[in-house]
């Protein structure tokens, strides 16, 4: 999971629906970002950093896949 991504959703006390609504993405879209599944194009860090009220940065959207993503690939993420 992008854990900054949820830490910060979570102290903002949005939903993944919240964040999706607010930076123009279907929820099911943001979630699989958040969970490292998919990665945002520039358009969609911008958007979701706005949201989130945080500075565009790379580093805040590093990959790193859930549990259920790496059991299922059997790599690390």
């Amino acid at each position: 999971m992008r854990k900054q991504m949820r830490e910060r959703r979570d102290q903002l006390g949005f939903s993944q629906q919240d964040v999706a609504d607010r930076a123009g993405l279907s929820r099911a879209n943001y979630s699989h970002i958040e969970r490292g599944r998919t990665e945002p194009n520039i358009e969609q860090m911008i958007s979701i950093a706005e949201v989130l009220k945080v500075k565009p940065n790379v580093n805040f959207f590093k990959n790193y896949c859930d549990n259920m993503e790496q059991n299922k690939t059997k790599e690390i993420c």
